[in-house]
């Protein structure tokens, strides 16, 4: 089960000196649509919770839901292809 992390580099998922792409566009967020997802993380922490796509400087992507006070959710690691 995943864990519940102050932010997303506090995940092992996430390398060591990972580095964001510079802005703009390099964070996505949108709601989450997978009802009993929301209604867990609301169970765990209650508030707004939205997905987020973070996009890294050399091609990778951080996937993660966050809370609007912001720990983070499920962080998912994806390297560059």
């Amino acid at each position: 089960m995943a864990q519940v992390f102050r932010n997303f580099r506090d995940s092992p998922t996430v390398p060591p000196g990972w580095k964001a792409r510079p802005q703009p566009g390099a964070v996505v967020k949108v709601p989450i649509k997978q009802v009993a997802l929301l209604k867990f993380l609301q169970q765990q922490i209650p508030g707004r919770w939205m997905k987020v796509y973070h996009y890294g400087a050399d091609g990778s992507e951080v996937h993660y839901c966050r809370h609007q006070s912001g720990p983070v959710f499920d962080v998912e690691y994806h390297a560059a292809k």
